[in-house]
């Protein structure tokens, strides 16, 4: 019987088997999003203000994971310490705010503005957002916003937009408070000598905490509304180390420009998540807001300084100019002056006595008996 080659069928098994195992995947896997960057849902947000003559836009695109963070947050924990616990709120340590805020910055610094008008900017951007009312748009009769919702929600009441505001003031290093007049929430900016109103926070502290309202049009900073002339209000420190953190990093896409807004832009691609090319804000110790001649406008201070000595000069050479001497004309002589007594000439014979008696004579200086007015006077 002739030998038969042996059958390797356990061997065959093997290999269908790991041809099984490695195809399986393939096969049976269940279809997945893929997690990167292109798949990450964006808010498109575009907004617009002006300040110092120009017009500003800024269009930048706000991460939908971001928002929901803060959005999950209950309204009970939010609102737990009242107006004096917005810190909670106050988010400055997001890294997403923080990018934001360093790209108002720069925008700012490209334009040379001192610190009075950088945080006038600033300003004046929160002031652009519309204001809403809490009840209309979320249905509670107060619901305190964190900024990135305040970003998305195009605006809110006035405790949204002074949350914003300061979390902003305070990434960039200025002394801020929040000032809660009847019905009302501000924001106070630490400041020396400016103009406007200003609460001294501690009481005896000398430290002036200016009025920034955030809710109003135009509002300068120092400019109290009307309506709260003359009122009372509280002011809140904002403890940063009570803030919410959601667990979340993200990154900004746009800048702010000087643009005129002439039609829709195309709309930002998503940036992938890690280190973008942007460098964090640097920490600065709190400092006053101030309006130094010398420090923000320094032009101005020399031009200020030429033109004092200049008049100082003018006035010096005006003293030693020799001064022409013009002879006064003698005074007019007076019309029709009166004599100082009567002339003297005897002109006048008594028509009694004939005794001579002179001109003004009336009576006789001999007989005393009236004298009779000649027929005519001469003058001898």
């Amino acid at each position: 019987m002739p030998l038969r080659s042996p059958k390797h069928k356990p061997l065959k098994l093997v290999v269908i088997l790991l041809a099984l195992i490695i195809t399986a995947p393939a096969i049976f896997a269940r279809p997945v999003t893929a997690q990167t960057a292109t798949s990450t849902q964006y808010y498109d947000k575009s907004y617009a203000w002006d300040y110092d003559g120009r017009h500003w836009t800024w269009n930048i695109s706000i991460p939908a994971a971001l928002y929901e963070a803060y959005k999950d947050v209950p309204v009970s924990t939010r609102t737990r310490n009242g107006p004096a616990g917005y810190g909670f709120l106050t988010t400055t340590q997001d890294y997403y705010v923080r990018l934001l805020t360093q790209k108002l910055n720069d925008s700012a610094n490209e334009m040379g503005y001192g610190s009075y008008d950088k945080v006038s900017f600033i300003l004046a951007f929160v002031q652009s957002l519309p204001y809403t009312s809490d009840k209309v748009t979320t249905g509670y009769d107060e619901y305190p916003r964190f900024p990135i919702e305040t970003l998305v929600d195009d605006g809110g009441d006035c405790e949204d937009t002074s949350i914003l505001f300061a979390t902003i003031t305070l990434i960039l290093g200025y002394g801020t408070v929040y000032i809660n007049p009847p019905d009302h929430y501000a924001v106070g900016i630490l400041g020396n000598n400016l103009h406007g109103t200003y609460w001294e926070y501690p009481e005896g502290s000398n430290k002036t905490y200016y009025y920034c309202e955030t809710t109003g049009d135009g509002f300068k900073i120092g400019q109290l509304p009307d309506e709260f002339t003359g009122q009372t209000a509280y002011v809140y420190p904002i403890d940063q180390s009570t803030q919410y953190i959601p667990d979340i990093v993200v990154v900004p896409t746009a800048s702010p420009t000087q643009a005129a807004v002439t039609s829709q832009g195309p709309t930002p691609q998503p940036t992938p998540t890690g280190s973008p090319d942007v460098t964090d804000p640097n920490i600065q110790q709190v400092r006053p807001l101030s309006f130094n001649l010398i420090e923000e406008n320094p032009a101005l201070f020399v031009i200020i300084i030429l033109a004092i000595i200049g008049s100082i000069g003018l006035a010096v050479w005006s003293v030693r100019r020799p001064k022409s001497h013009v002879a006064q004309p003698n005074p007019p002589p007076p019309n029709n002056p009166e004599p100082t007594q009567p002339p003297t000439r005897e002109t006048k014979y008594c028509i009694h006595c004939g005794s001579a008696n002179k001109g003004y004579a009336a009576f006789c200086e001999n007989c005393g008996k009236q004298i009779a007015q000649p027929t005519a006077d001469t003058v001898s």
